[in-house]
């Protein structure tokens, strides 16, 4: 047994110690099985394990996570999981599973060539110690690696254990409570104001009975040519370029004509239930477009922030340059998202802006509808 440590001054490496990243990626390289069991996962350490797997050629792999069931998982890091989890039950390699039966802290590793056991870890560093970043680069954790069989196959048996159905379940086939996080491409934009819990529960309150349901039109997947350049993809759309986030929501005329509808070009408040306030109309032919007034790109950054803070898409900086549409929405998309609409509803509340205008405030929904979900803190 030798120790595995992190590399963080004060405490610098010193001659003949190795740090774990460099260690678990060795050992990667020379393996074809790898089993891991961990308490926490981040989703750029799932990204990481994805890569490490095909670069390496793995071809078995489990993962068990062990503290979310009970605790609760942050929604874009449960995406990335079941992404990973699809992938590699796809490929037939293995799994993604999660732990149920009690909360497991512990951190195991191990490595096998052939058959034959190579490495086993056992020690502090959790599934994010391969892919550092902001959130734990400055944490310093300290794991003992063996490489005598017996002592490698002792770990396994853990892993084993940990696999069976009567601890753990693959992460498709169990419910996860999500922890919902915070859309953070709304933050410090102009126009927008953040609301507090309390003020969000008041519009909640007051909410009435005239309330439309939005289909957002979208390709079925990314090989749809239908809707690619139009409504929340509009930034697809030959012509004018546009920006990632800006969005042309087109209403039907079967709800733009029920009674209640925003009058044409009037604005109002619009208040989302994360916690979002900001200026909405209705305009173009027919009154057919759901706009945010002062900027088009609010009501994206609304839209697809959300799809963005649940790991299910990457905003997309220049999109002339997304020749594979990987920015793109789609209904496969919004159905792993739990969402394919968004919900206008009017309050009984109105509201005085800074120059002296009153506005009727209006709700808008967008949260998955059956998740059952908490709030990350902000």
């Amino acid at each position: 047994m030798r120790l595995l440590y992190s590399n963080i001054l004060p405490l610098r490496l010193e001659e003949g110690q190795q740090t774990f990243i460099d260690y678990f990626n060795e050992a990667a390289a020379n393996s074809d099985s790898l089993e891991i069991a961990v308490g926490y996962v981040s989703k750029a350490s799932l990204m990481e394990l994805q890569k490490i797997v095909e670069d390496n050629r793995i071809n078995n792999v489990c993962l068990n996570i062990g503290m979310y069931y009970l605790e609760g998982m942050p929604e874009g890091t449960y995406h990335a999981a079941v992404s990973l989890n699809e992938a590699w039950k796809q490929a037939g390699i293995g799994e993604v599973r999660v732990i149920k039966a009690f909360k497991y802290h512990g951190k195991l590793y191990t490595f096998y060539k052939k058959r034959l056991p190579i490495a086993g870890i056992i020690g502090s560093n959790n599934l994010g110690a391969i892919k550092l970043e902001a959130s734990n680069l400055r944490q310093y954790e300290v794991s003992a690696v063996t490489e005598i069989p017996e002592e490698i196959e002792e770990i396994s048996n853990i892993i084993s254990k940990l696999k069976d159905p009567n601890c753990s379940a693959n992460i498709q086939e169990i419910e996860i409570p999500l922890i919902r996080e915070v859309n953070r491409a709304l933050v410090d934009q102009e126009y927008v104001t953040k609301v507090t819990s309390d003020e969000l529960d008041a519009f909640k309150r007051n909410t009435t009975d005239i309330s439309f349901e939005i289909p957002l039109k979208v390709p079925a997947n990314h090989t749809d040519p239908k809707m690619r350049g139009s409504n929340i993809n509009v930034c697809y759309a030959s012509g004018r370029k546009r920006v990632w986030w800006e969005v042309e929501i087109v209403v039907g005329k079967e709800i733009r004509d029920l009674p209640g509808y925003p009058e044409h070009q009037v604005p109002f408040m619009a208040v989302t239930d994360d916690g979002w306030k900001f200026k909405v109309w209705t305009c173009g032919q027919n009154n057919k477009n759901l706009y945010s007034k002062d900027d088009l790109k609010i009501m994206g950054r609304w839209i697809k922030g959300r799809l963005v803070a649940s790991g299910l898409v990457e905003s997309v900086n220049q999109v002339e340059t997304d020749t594979e549409y990987k920015g793109m929405i789609t209904g496969e998309m919004l159905e792993k998202y739990g969402r394919n609409s968004i919900t206008l509803t009017k309050t009984t509340l109105k509201t005085i802006t800074e120059d002296g205008t009153e506005m009727d405030v209006w709700m808008l929904s967008f949260l998955p509808i059956n998740a059952d979900t908490q709030e990350e803190t902000y």
